[in-house]
């Protein structure tokens, strides 16, 4: 399981999640690495970023994550506190089975933004996990279409067929043509499978 299989749909997430809330955005896998980001974080998707930051926290603990800096001591042992710009930041984890793989951010860069982040940290850490569940959904969607066996498929394929052709006995022909298998071997596979009709 990789985050990286679904980059594109994680950027199409954080680039919707920055036009309503109006901050930057950024997704970072279990290795530190930014496979996602808007604003500021764009420019640096691809980049490592540092084991002190709150997003290591995030990782190990799998909690949310809730950072005011002016207020904040993990903030005082971050080795980029000196040139971070960022004033306020809310960090999800994003989970499958179970595993945290990744941590979904939103960062404030002005008074406005963080203002508005740290008045609705509740409610933004509920949005924010409900779009890390959304990714976890997507991974789980993804790696359990890869590990369907060949006689799941073949299933698959026959209830279609017989779903678009019909169950009738012209209907069964079509689908039999369509599958390029006997009519014979058609019905055996419906009993083997117990495909009902």
């Amino acid at each position: 399981m990789n985050l990286n299989d679904i980059t594109n749909y994680i950027q199409g997430i954080c680039e919707n999640i920055s036009s309503i809330l109006e901050v930057d955005v950024t997704l970072v896998s279990k290795d530190l690495v930014r496979i996602a980001g808007t604003g500021i974080f764009k420019e640096k998707v691809g980049e490592s970023i540092s084991d002190k930051t709150v997003y290591c926290t995030v990782l190990s603990e799998g909690n949310p994550y809730v950072i005011n800096k002016e207020s904040e001591e993990s903030c005082l042992n971050c080795c980029n506190r000196l040139k971070c710009k960022e004033l306020a930041d809310i960090c999800t984890p994003v989970k499958f089975e179970n595993n945290v793989v990744g941590v979904l951010g939103i960062a404030a860069f002005d008074e406005e933004q963080k203002n508005k982040i740290l008045s609705k940290d509740k409610e933004l850490i509920d949005f924010i996990n409900s779009m890390s569940d959304l990714i976890s959904f997507k991974l789980n969607e993804l790696y359990k279409e890869e590990i369907k066996t060949i006689e799941e498929l073949e299933k698959i394929a026959i209830e279609q067929a017989i779903k678009k052709y019909g169950s009738n006995t012209e209907g069964m022909k079509k689908v039999a043509d369509a599958l390029d298998i006997g009519i014979a071997t058609l019905y055996r596979k419906i009993k083997k499978f117990d495909i009902k009709y």
